[in-house]
Formats: structure tokens, C-alpha cells, sequence
């Protein structure tokens, strides 16, 4: 759990905010890795998702990450294949909108029939895939990068999930709400950030 909150805290951090260019002079497939941790949008999203369907519970926690993983590798394929992908601010303010949903869901620590659990595993999963293109890359660099990062977002919404799951006590079930509140106000300060950057152009 604290590293989740450590992970939350530096995505509010606007300093932090980094581009999805690979970091050079490191292997493509472990850029992808990391890809879905140093993108905060990416991040905060995953994570505050992660978070509320492990408050699910074990039995309605398993359909959602299943689904999550397999739209993520079709997302991914497709946006691999042909370059497809969401407008660099669009995909950023989708997921930070999203974290924000999720994150206040979490807090309150609202209970979620299946079908909405499946509809936000699905859309958290179409738009961090969407938002990874790697357009510059081209044979097995991309293939790696992108598979890096289906590895990397399944097992950054699994960690999330379990942390929740796991949590059993009652401190530490409200340690997971406050973890959605920060994963809200780290989101609302990044797009504060980036409506600012935005305007200084």
C-alpha cells in the first residue's frame, strides 16, 4: 500500500509530468513497463481503477480484470498495427477524468454491480491503450514496447486491485479511501497543470 501512495503522491507532483517518448539508452520492452508508472495520467487512472474494483470483493473482482487485460492487448494491437491513436491532450484528460470518477468511487467506497465493474475495466483499458502509440518505433522495437506495456498496465491494476482486496481491517480500508482521494486531487492537479501549460503556448 505505500508504495501505491508514494506512487500517487509523485503523480500529483507536476514536475513529474512526462512524455510517452521512450527513455533512452533503456531495453523497449522494460520502456514499456514503466510506460503506464511515468505517465500520470496513465498511472492515476490504472491505479484508482485498480483500486475500486478490489473493493469488490475476490468474486466480482476477476471478470473486470480479465476484461481489462484483453482490451488492453486488442488496444494496443490495434494502435501497434496502424498507429491509431487519441489526440495527446484528449487521451490525457479522458484518463485524468476517469481517475477522478474512479478515485471518488473509492473514497466513498461504493459497491458496483458487474456490468458498470466491466464497463470501466473496458474504458480504463481502450484509453490507456490508445494513448500508447509509439508511432516513432517501427519491427520488434514497437512490438516490445507495446507488449511492455500490456504487462506493465495489467500488473499495475492487479497490485492496485490486491492492495484493495486486501485489505481487511478497518484502518486499512480507509487507507484505500484516502487513496482514492489523493488519486482525485492528484488527477485534478494535473489537469490544472496541463490546462496551464496549455495556455502558456
Amino acid at each position: 500500500m505505500m508504495r501505491l501512495l508514494l506512487a500517487l503522491v509523485l503523480a500529483g507532483m507536476p514536475g513529474l509530468v512526462l512524455a510517452h517518448a521512450p527513455i533512452e539508452g533503456m531495453d523497449s520492452f522494460y520502456n514499456g513497463v514503466l510506460h503506464p508508472v511515468l505517465v500520470p495520467a496513465h498511472l492515476l487512472a490504472i491505479v484508482s481503477a485498480g483500486l475500486l474494483i478490489g473493493q469488490q470483493g475476490v468474486k466480482r473482482m476477476q471478470a473486470p480484470l480479465i476484461t481489462f487485460l484483453l482490451v488492453l492487448i486488442a488496444a494496443l494491437a490495434v494502435t501497434g498495427q496502424f498507429d491509431l491513436a487519441l489526440p495527446e491532450s484528449t487521451g490525457e484528460m479522458l484518463l485524468l477524468s476517469m481517475a477522478v470518477l474512479c478515485g471518488v468511487l473509492v473514497a466513498t467506497e461504493m459497491q458496483l454491480s458487474l456490468m458498470p465493474l466491466m464497463a470501466i475495466a473496458t474504458v480504463a483499458a481502450l484509453l490507456a491503450g490508445f494513448d500508447s502509440s509509439q508511432p516513432e518505433l517501427q519491427g520488434r522495437a514497437k512490438l516490445a514496447i507495446l507488449t511492455g506495456t500490456g504487462v506493465g498496465g495489467f500488473l499495475l491494476i492487479l497490485y492496485a486491485a490486491a492492495a484493495a482486496e486486501f485489505a481487511n481491517r478497518a484502518w486499512q480500508k480507509i487507507g484505500i479511501r484516502i487513496l482514492g482521494s489523493w488519486a482525485t486531487a492528484s488527477a485534478f492537479i494535473v489537469l490544472a497543470f496541463s490546462f496551464a501549460s496549455m495556455r502558456d503556448l
